[in-house]
């Protein structure tokens, strides 16, 4: 199947491009010299850290099936006693914004 297209040029934005998908405001020997060399990424290496720690925390469980348990038991034989001055700071620590006035 063959498409021909009769459009002009000031609505064709590709018009005037050559076949290889070259602009002509380019010269050739720049384009072959592109070409030959490649395209280059460079990541950073915050970058490449980021993606390790974002890729061990999506493998890591969700639940810590050990330490629910341990506090699963305590729970049960009346043994667990949760400090709540060290509740109270760390919700200061994590939230400060709650306590503003």
């Amino acid at each position: 199947m063959e498409i021909k297209c009769n459009s002009s040029p000031l609505l064709d934005p590709y018009a005037g491009t050559e076949k290889t998908g070259q602009a002509r405001s380019r010269p050739a020997t720049e384009n072959a010299a592109d070409a030959a060399r490649g395209d280059t990424v460079s990541v950073s290496q915050d970058a490449l850290l980021l993606t390790e720690a974002r890729r061990a925390a999506q493998n890591a469980p969700d639940v810590r099936a050990d330490k629910v348990e341990a506090l699963r038991i305590q729970v049960a034989d009346g043994a667990y006693k949760p400090d709540s001055r060290l509740i109270a700071a760390g919700l200061i620590r994590e939230e400060p914004g709650l306590f503003r006035l």
